[in-house]
């Protein structure tokens, strides 16, 4: 007898649960639409998507030549070393050049007493034009005799004289003013010299490659450091022509990079305007995020769609994706606003949070986007 009984319980409270459960969806099936978010599947052409390889570059990178020749005395790091803008990289000898500079000095202060001295002269020129060297600059006692009686004679002109004694006086002025002009000049070359022998950071970065050691003897044009800004990391890749009309300026696209095996969405920022006669192909750079764990040189993949390439394949948020039973499932709203769960079959990832679906969805369904594990099918929308 108790058997029989056992079953008769079991189909009622079984009964009992499944409408009380009908009877709490019903009763919450109006708050709904303020719960879960309703989104139509949109479409996007796969069939000719373009993993382009393409390699890490830093934004910036200089190669620090010597422009004074010496020995090197001191080297600042070493490749992989950070340095702020400014810091000094590499130091050479300078004892030449502070040689070179206290010479300079010196021309300098022969050259303004020089000038100094044709000034006066000058000026002993033009106020007292009668004057003679010979008698300490005392004016000629006859000059007011002579003066006139050589100008009368026609052996002499004592007026053009005295304008050509000052003309040579003022040619001497002005020589010594070059030559001044000419030393301070030198001067300022012997501190751009002394200036270069210290060889300092363009910008903040670090060192690539180190050339030369401590110890060497340098020439001018020699290339001493490579250096390079890491902070500010791009891709640049190579695109065929035919892809160029797809590609959009301050667009993002995904990029795979390799050396730390990551998936970022960087930002397209140029586009040569010359293709590459030989490759057929356009140079194009994207920037890369910020701190992203990966170095200049590493090599990546863009990946690129060509726009109106074919049919469009379904193409939906992983949230709105499910698992059951092991198999994925998204809630559709069909055409009585209720939701029916449906079975599909996902593809590859599109983008940073989607994937493509192969079957079990059309475009242009609806479908929910946030579902939890209380929702099943049947439910009002």
């Amino acid at each position: 007898m108790h058997s029989s009984i056992t079953p008769l319980v079991i189909s009622v409270l079984l009964s009992f649960s499944l409408s009380s459960q009908a009877q709490f969806l019903n009763q919450n099936s109006n708050g709904f639409d303020s719960v879960y978010n309703i989104q139509s599947v949109s479409g996007m052409s796969l069939d000719k998507r373009a993993l382009l390889g393409g390699v890490v570059i830093s934004s910036a990178q200089v190669s620090l030549s010597a422009q004074v020749s010496g020995d090197v005395l001191s080297i600042g790091g070493r490749e992989g070393d950070m340095f702020k803008q400014g810091d000094v990289l590499l130091t050479l000898e300078q004892e030449s050049i502070q040689a070179q500079r206290g010479s300079a000095f010196a021309e300098i202060s022969s050259a303004n007493e020089a000038l100094r001295n044709a000034g006066v002269q000058y000026s002993q020129s033009i106020v007292s034009p009668n004057s003679n060297g010979m008698l300490g600059g005392v004016p000629g006692m006859f000059s007011m005799f002579t003066d006139p009686m050589l100008k009368m004679s026609g052996q002499g002109n004592p007026e053009f004289d005295k304008f050509a004694n000052r003309t040579s006086r003022y040619t001497d002025y002005q020589q010594a003013k070059n030559r001044l002009i000419q030393a301070e000049n030198k001067l300022k070359q012997v501190e751009a010299r002394l200036k270069d022998a210290n060889v300092t950071a363009p910008f903040d970065g670090v060192i690539v490659a180190k050339n030369v050691n401590k110890g060497d003897i340098i020439q001018p044009g020699q290339v001493l450091i490579e250096f390079a800004n890491i902070k500010d990391l791009k891709v640049q890749v190579n695109i065929p022509s035919r892809l160029v009309s797809s590609l959009k300026l301050n667009k993002k696209y995904r990029i795979k990079l390799d050396i730390a095996n990551i998936v970022v969405d960087s930002v397209l920022s140029q586009i040569y305007p010359i293709a590459d006669n030989a490759k057929h192909s356009v140079k194009v750079k994207f920037d890369l995020p910020a701190n992203v764990p990966v170095l200049a040189g590493a090599y990546a993949e863009v990946e690129i769609f060509e726009t109106d390439s074919g049919i469009l394949t379904p193409v939906i948020p992983e949230s709105a994706v499910m698992w059951r039973s092991s198999l994925p499932s998204v809630f559709v709203i069909d055409a009585n606003n209720q939701t029916e769960l449906r079975f599909v079959r996902l593809g590859e990832q599109v983008g940073k949070n989607k994937k493509s679906v192969l079957s079990g969805l059309r475009i242009g369904e609806k479908i929910v986007t946030n579902p939890n594990i209380l929702m099943v099918s049947g439910m009002n929308i």
